[in-house]
């Protein structure tokens, strides 16, 4: 017993093999280790270049947004290449968002793309500018380019992906997958200041155009209402007649020598005559219209005769009476009653 404790003292005390058992373990860890780190650091490169990359076709395409013709690496633009000067209302995908069951203004292309995709898209649209800027991304890369026309705001989107280098033991823990996802917003500062230069010139003068004093010198007055027609007297409905029918107070004789007092005769030979009031069929009326028969037959000076009835002010009473309308329109006398 005392041979065997002595004896492991000895071997815990010896430094004899510490080499090769530091070889056998230390040294294979520092190994893994140093190996991981190298991997793990092209790992974090190659996601670094692949946010490069996105943020890159993202940045260069909304750049060169307003122009299919621009380079899509400097920027230079050919002067015969345009897209036209309505392009953002015809052919920027603004369509889209009135559209029943389209995408909502959103516009895609998938990575890599092909080349029967690229050309049958229209290089002015927004799908053949996304296939202009996903032909300068290598085919190594996958996911899309996205464009959106929010009516307000524009944007391109760039999804990237690809896989990583990782070890083959390291792929049962993790996923080597790198992906990356950049938006840039399309702006377009000549045109902003045109069209703040617009707001800024017409605005104005439109303002001026419709402003209260002036659009009430565009607008007719408006008229005034009608008053309703009353007279105190016969006289007074008269001399009215005689003003809007531009006709002369006047006394003629009849065929049969019969005196008649005509309250108005205008220029067409047409007799006005003036009743205030209600007005009843009596011998007086009766004679009147005799007279007015035997004028209009004989056609020398009266070519028509015409009745008027005003409302009298006093009662507020007026018109014909019933056999008196009878009697008048039976022999061809027009009545008016001014209510």
């Amino acid at each position: 017993m005392k041979r065997l404790i002595g004896a492991s003292r000895r071997f815990v005390g010896s430094d004899t093999g510490s080499f090769t058992l530091e070889s056998s373990l230390v040294y294979p860890t520092i190994a893994v280790m140093i190996v991981s780190i190298v991997f793990m650091s092209l790992f974090v490169y190659g996601r670094a270049g692949l946010y490069h990359t996105a943020a890159t076709v993202a940045e260069r395409s909304a750049f060169t947004w307003d122009n299919s013709g621009k380079d899509w690496v400097t920027g230079d633009v050919t002067p015969s290449r345009n897209d036209g000067l309505y392009w953002r209302t015809g052919s920027d995908g603004l369509g889209g968002l009135f559209s029943f069951g389209s995408a909502g203004g959103v516009s895609k292309v998938g990575l890599p793309i092909a080349d029967a995709e690229a050309s049958s898209g229209t290089e002015a649209g927004p799908e053949g500018k996304l296939a202009k800027a996903a032909h300068e991304l290598p085919d190594s890369l996958e996911g899309e380019l996205t464009y959106r026309h929010g009516l307000i705001d524009r944007e391109v989107t760039a999804r990237l992906g690809q896989d990583g280098l990782l070890p083959f033991l390291a792929k049962r823990w993790t996923s080597s997958r790198m992906e990356a996802e950049v938006r840039s917003v399309v702006t377009e500062p000549v045109e902003l200041i045109r069209n703040v230069d617009f707001v800024r010139t017409f605005v104005v003068r439109v303002k001026d155009l419709i402003a209260k004093p002036k659009a009430e010198q565009q607008l007719p007055a408006a008229a005034e209402p009608p008053r309703k027609l009353a007279f105190a007297k016969a006289e007074e409905a008269a001399t009215y007649i005689r003003g809007v029918t531009g006709g002369v107070k006047k006394r003629v004789s009849t065929p049969s020598n019969r005196d008649r007092m005509l309250d108005a005769l205008d220029s067409d030979g047409l007799m006005h005559e003036v009743k205030l009031g209600y007005t009843a069929k009596s011998k007086d009326v009766e004679a009147q219209i005799a007279k007015d028969l035997e004028l209009l037959q004989n056609g020398t000076e009266v070519k028509g005769v015409v009745w008027h009835f005003f409302r009298k002010e006093k009662d507020g009473k007026i018109g014909p009476s019933k056999p008196l309308r009878q009697a008048l329109e039976k022999r061809g006398i027009i009545v008016v009653i001014h209510s």
